[in-house]
């Protein structure tokens, strides 16, 4: 795709779809929403946005209807959200484990999931507390996409996923031209030239290589370590809020404007005081260090057991400009393969 057609490529992918894409926010990028891809306001980004895209799947606020008499699934219409980046793109795979690949199966996030167009790209460039390789992750995507979209001088390479992505795509053929392995050549040199600077970033924190987070992490159990960084633990909830693999939600019943009983879903944090606590009031985790501990061991621990291996965190370092005190995931992995 040469350069100078991606809007008119954009324009045709978009059509008849709500559309999520990046802006610029200063030296960062916002997800924002619209009905059309505007040229010179949206972006495909450089790197990931604030917010996660579990926001587009998996609203932090939603509705969910009568809690008596009223069944269903709710009227999603068609949209698209372009610019993915790999860890939010890899963060789905924790998303569809839990809502689509249990029983029951969620019917908003699967109504949600398969009205949504992913429009992936690669990272060209990473923030200060970027550290994917380190979970076994790269600033690419390699497969979840729809389409994705690698930049190259010039223009872009493009690839789908999917056999959505394949339809969605011959609305805009007529923008693109066939590589003879010449852009896809330059695309791999890229990738691989971001790739050794984010491994070099995330070494510089003492996370060289891709450690066994998972055995340092149980290792570290009855650590003290918890206990000194839930010390600047404030329990805002922001560092779960931001995650792009966190799910966890609450149920909350009450009256609408009518009178009528209706049920209400929305995020949860598991460093909140009352998360774990039961119906009789005991809290099997009343200690933020207990919560903390948590945290890690369901991301490096409970998921890798149960996914094939894989970390319920890829590396995307949100947590690390959100939290209030300052508690850097990587400053707490590295205590962990220390054995502090």
């Amino acid at each position: 795709l040469a350069e100078d057609k991606l809007d008119h490529f954009m324009h045709a992918l978009c059509k008849g779809r709500r559309v999520f894409a990046l802006e610029r926010d200063e030296d960062r990028y916002r997800m924002c929403s619209g009905d059309e891809w505007v040229p010179g306001r949206h972006t495909l980004g450089a790197f990931r946005p604030r917010e996660p895209l579990k926001a587009v799947v998996f609203r932090p606020r939603e509705a969910l209807g009568k809690v008596i008499g009223e069944t269903g699934t709710p009227d999603v219409g068609e949209q698209v959200v372009i610019g993915v980046k790999n860890c939010d793109l890899s963060a789905l795979k924790i998303h569809d484990h839990v809502f689509l690949k249990s029983d029951p199966v969620d019917p908003y996030y699967k109504a949600v999931r398969e009205k949504t167009l992913i429009v992936s790209c690669d990272c060209t460039d990473c923030t200060e507390v970027c550290f994917c390789t380190a979970v076994g992750q790269q600033p690419y995507p390699k497969s979840g996409f729809d389409i994705n979209l690698s930049p190259v001088d010039g223009g872009y390479v493009v690839e789908t996923g999917s056999e959505r992505g394949e339809k969605a795509l011959e609305r805009c053929s007529q923008f693109l031209d066939k590589d003879d392995g010449t852009f896809a050549k330059r695309r791999d040199e890229r990738r691989a030239k971001l790739a050794e600077r984010v491994a070099g970033q995330a070494a510089a924190k003492g996370l060289s290589g891709t450690p066994d987070f998972r055995a340092a992490v149980e290792k570290s159990a009855e650590s003290s370590l918890w206990e000194t960084f839930a010390e600047d633990c404030v329990e805002c909830g922001a560092c779960n809020f931001v995650c792009c693999t966190c799910h966890c939600f609450l149920l909350g019943d009450g009256v609408d404007q009518n009178d009528v009983p209706r049920r209400l879903r929305q995020w949860d944090s598991c460093l909140l005081r009352n998360f774990a606590r039961v119906a009789g009031g005991a809290n099997p985790r009343s200690h933020r260090a207990e919560r903390l501990y948590n945290r890690f061991d369901k991301k490096f621990s409970f998921f890798p057991r149960v996914l094939g291996g894989e970390y319920a965190c890829d590396g995307c370092g949100r947590c690390v400009e959100a939290c209030t005190g300052r508690i850097d995931i990587r400053e707490v992995l590295k205590g962990a393969l220390d054995g502090r």
